[in-house]
């Protein structure tokens, strides 16, 4: 199982460790195209971690996935999180099966 597909079991178990071990300890998140959301892994933890206790239900399904070293995207199916389920891209970076930087578009 490659870390992205890793990240996504986790983030669907709300396993907030799990989930961590996938990103590298200086991560770099982005709203697309530059946006910078977190730069230190302690401030996306923060982050996610209260998104899980808030949202029990939170679950995202793949629709599809493009995977071109050393990028990923996957365009996803969320539900649980709103009103009404909506759909995400994330574009991932990896380096030696960690995931360094997240583009959200």
């Amino acid at each position: 199982m490659n870390v992205v597909e890793r990240q996504l079991k986790a983030y669907n178990e709300k396993n907030i460790d799990a989930f961590m071990e996938c990103y590298s300890e200086d991560i770099q998140v982005y709203k697309f195209p530059n946006t910078l959301r977190f730069s230190k892994k302690e401030e996306m933890r923060e982050h996610y971690d209260k998104m899980f206790q808030a949202f029990p239900n939170l679950n995202a399904d793949v629709v599809k996935r493009v995977e071109q070293a050393p990028y990923c995207i996957d365009h996803e199916y969320i539900t649980g999180k709103e009103k009404e389920p909506f759909h995400a891209t994330a574009l991932y970076e990896i380096k030696d099966d960690i995931i360094t930087k997240v583009w959200f578009l």
